[in-house]
């Protein structure tokens, strides 16, 4: 089995996180670089087990996803946290993401299913054509390059979609009965408004309102758009 380095860079409160493996058309630190598919040649997907310090010995803290999407091979990370060992590995990429620049590093292992070798410039490099993943750890320091934090603009549309689909469906749910919002219900409404405001627009007083009508007029759309389904328009 043979080892490489990524870097976490997200992690929620909920256990789930992104890393990046590798961006495939780079050359890393081992003199190594990627076919298209390398990771996703089985089916798309792989999975594999989350431990610490490749020590197969030990019980998994979760398990990871590995997939590619454009020119970046990524693993999504599920911590168990009904674990000791998931909890306290979620304190502690929760507390290395928010406090300075993140230092914590994973790798992955792998089996070689298929390679091949190629000279650019004055460097022979080996092109990995396809991987078998089977696990992914906690370490101190990686090989990969350009393996940090993705931002937040990096994050695909397929994650806000949800939340405008749930609230669209609140919204139509809210007009056939007004009063089945509860104190609650509404109270955490409120709190969404304002931290949305405050992402959206930093240090406008006026923020929330804004959040709040773009908020409306997202679900509106919704509704229209579901009315015209249900009318065959």
């Amino acid at each position: 089995m043979q080892t490489k380095n990524l870097t976490v860079t997200e992690m929620g409160e909920t256990g789930k996180g992104l890393a990046i493996l590798a961006r495939l058309s780079e050359v890393d630190h081992d003199g190594e670089t990627y076919e298209k598919g390398a990771f996703s040649w089985k089916g798309g997907e792989q999975w594999c087990a989350l431990i610490h310090h490749h020590d197969r010995y030990q019980m998994p803290f979760g398990k990871a996803r590995i997939y590619e999407d454009g020119d970046i091979a990524y693993a999504e990370l599920h911590l168990n946290l009904d674990t000791q060992a998931g909890r306290d590995w979620h304190k502690a990429l929760l507390f290395d993401i928010s406090t300075g620049k993140s230092v914590q590093e994973y790798s992955y292992g792998f089996d070689v299913v298929d390679a091949d070798f190629q000279v650019r410039g004055d460097s022979r490099v080996r092109v990995l054509k396809r991987l078998d993943v089977h696990e992914v750890s906690t370490v101190l320091r990686g090989a990969g390059r350009n393996t940090g934090t993705v931002s937040m603009k990096e994050l695909k549309d397929a994650a806000f979609a949800p939340l405008i689909g749930s609230l669209g469906e609140l919204a139509e749910a809210l007009k056939g009965d007004p009063q089945s919002l509860t104190a609650t219900g509404r109270k955490q409404l409120e709190q969404i408004h304002a931290q949305l405001g405050a992402v959206l627009v930093p240090g406008d007083p006026d923020a929330e309102a804004k959040a709040l009508a773009a908020i409306d007029n997202e679900m509106a759309h919704h509704l229209t758009r579901n009315a015209r389904i249900k009318m065959g328009l």
